[in-house]
């Protein structure tokens, strides 16, 4: 904790540790609003007084913990696709063949990334360098072409090269198709020449490349989902003032004296 903040936890009379978790929900509240904001509005027309409001601290409180937008999208975009790295792992667990599992995970990712509008913005204007920006969207790609590689799958002379080959790839296709000059299926086009690249044949490629995707399963990390909803007849609702939920008035000692 910087020397500031250490202070006035002492002058306050808070030991510091409650203040850090202060912070860190602070921290978080602006991140869950953030990220509900700009899926709801879109990244551009969102300001950091929108943020601010909505997470109800005042705009100078923001910048204790972030410097611009742009800082607040970077954990956001790498936490949207942690959570897609890891719904495409659980799905390739299930698949036998590595050049087939390495198809998948990047026709899936291509595919999901360039549909999300906060990690298309990601891509589009974090500035970041391509290996940085690779590391942000998971190494997945990289991974299992180098796991294909081991298994003879793929045939490269040169294994150094591989992860740049992939990485070019990924970032150069997923950014053609954000700014509109690729369609769906020239991602799986762009996954078939990748694999002929790495040694397959054509036929072989195009099957691998064209055969239908498999829906991907949720978050393991998600969290726990909502209760199912109960079997049987649902109860009727009655509105508080309907003259059926009103009960009748208890009989007095009066009134049952004179029956």
């Amino acid at each position: 904790m910087p020397a500031g903040h250490a202070t006035a936890a002492v002058e306050s009379g808070a030991p510091e540790g409650r203040v850090a978790r202060r912070r860190a929900q602070v921290r978080r509240r602006i991140l869950a609003v953030a990220e509900r904001l700009m899926a709801a509005r879109g990244v551009a027309s969102v300001t950091i007084d929108d943020v601010a409001a909505a997470a109800d601290i005042a705009r100078r409180s923001f910048y204790h913990h972030f410097e611009s937008k742009h800082d607040v999208l970077v954990p956001i975009a790498y936490a949207r696709t942690e959570a897609l790295r890891r719904r495409i792992d659980r799905l390739l667990a299930r698949i036998a063949d590595p050049a087939e599992v390495m198809a998948t995970g990047m026709r899936h990712g291509l595919r999901e990334i360039s549909a999300d509008p906060t990690c298309r913005w990601f891509v589009q204007h974090s500035g970041l360098p391509q290996e940085r920006l690779y590391a942000g969207l998971g190494e997945s790609g990289m991974r299992d072409a180098a796991r294909a590689a081991e298994a003879g799958r793929f045939h490269v002379e040169n294994p150094t090269v591989l992860r740049f080959l992939v990485l070019g790839a990924f970032v150069a296709t997923i950014t053609a198709r954000i700014e509109g000059k690729l369609a769906d299926r020239d991602l799986d086009d762009a996954v078939e020449h990748l694999l002929r690249l790495f040694g397959l044949g054509v036929a072989e490629a195009g099957a691998i490349a064209h055969r239908p995707l498999r829906p991907l399963p949720p978050d393991p990390d998600a969290g726990p989902r909502r209760p199912a909803p109960r079997h049987g007849r649902p109860r009727r609702a009655v509105p508080r003032d309907n003259p059926a939920r009103r009960t009748p008035p208890r009989r007095g000692r009066a009134q049952r004296t004179e029956r």
